[in-house]
């Protein structure tokens, strides 16, 4: 489930929202999850879109900054800039972020599984830091 960073600020209309390592249920729902990816991409925010996509449109592990390869062992993780509405339907459906309609105020990428084992609390949130910044930057209000 995902949960805020931070303490919600009144006067912010979004909270960011990150999960590091959806669960899939399957082979075929891991193959789902990284399709939802690239359904997102073309409308990532240009700053987003360069934490996680490589110059050629390979995905990019934050972790460590190199392409993970296909057939790597990998997670797909997911952050949102989540309005008041959107927060209370992902209480209500988790499953809410992978079906909607993608924006520039989400971002998803894969995670080598390797560097998943080895991330510390402060590097997660380094990693988030620059995530939500960079999905602010892009938000019609920052």
């Amino acid at each position: 489930m995902m949960s805020p960073r931070h303490p919600l600020d009144p006067s912010d209309p979004y909270a960011y929202l990150a999960v590091w390592g959806i669960p899939p249920s399957s082979r075929e729902g891991f193959d789902l999850l990284v399709a939802r990816q690239l359904l997102w991409q073309p409308r990532a925010a240009a700053a987003v879109r360069r934490l996680f996509v490589s110059d050629d449109g390979q995905p990019l592990c934050p972790a460590c900054g190199t392409v993970v390869e296909a057939g790597a062992p990998a997670l797909v993780c997911a952050a949102v800039l989540a309005d008041r509405v959107l927060r209370e339907q992902i209480q209500q459906d988790p499953t809410v972020i992978a079906t909607r309609e993608p924006d520039a105020l989400e971002a998803w990428w894969l995670l080598h599984g390797a560097c998943q084992e080895q991330l510390t609390r402060a590097r997660v949130q380094e990693l988030n830091e620059r995530i939500e910044l960079a999905l602010r930057a892009a938000s019609r209000s920052n």
